[in-house]
């Protein structure tokens, strides 16, 4: 299974342990499925992940930004490569979503986006919200 993961995402499934996005994050560090991304989408996870406010929620854990930042390098699969997506959304800002999940052939896009889950799809990425995601993550023993 291929996925992009919107930065709210990312920022409650890293502060936030027992929320359906923190599951997310430890399903796709267990493997269970491939996380997209492009450079867009990892300067927008380093830029918010870097917010003063989200380091003084993890002080407890100094190195959890690093690590999972790291991890997306390491782990995750750079998309590469643009397509003008360009009107499809009213808020052009998450246009580097739809433009990594349509070149990344995305099974899902997953976000708390209210213009994003509006759309429902985007070519052939189904757009969930958290919640709705975890229901259809493979088991642990399985990868997608």
């Amino acid at each position: 299974m291929r996925i992009v993961l919107d930065t709210s995402v990312i920022v409650s499934g890293l502060l936030s342990p027992h929320a359906s996005p923190a599951q997310i994050v430890a399903a796709w560090r267990e493997g269970r499925f491939v996380l997209l991304y492009n450079q867009e989408i990892y300067a927008e996870y380093a830029d918010v992940l870097q917010r003063s406010w989200i380091h003084e929620r993890l002080r407890g854990a100094p190195n959890r930004v690093a690590d999972f930042l790291e991890a997306v390098r390491i782990l995750g699969e750079e998309v590469v490569g643009f397509v003008s997506v360009h009107g499809e959304i009213r808020d052009p800002f998450d246009e580097m979503f739809l433009r990594c999940a349509q070149l990344g052939k995305a099974d899902y896009l997953v976000s708390a986006d209210k213009d994003l889950l509006s759309l429902g799809a985007f070519k052939n990425t189904l757009i969930l919200s958290p919640g709705d995601f975890v229901g259809v993550l493979p088991a642990a023993d399985t990868k997608g």
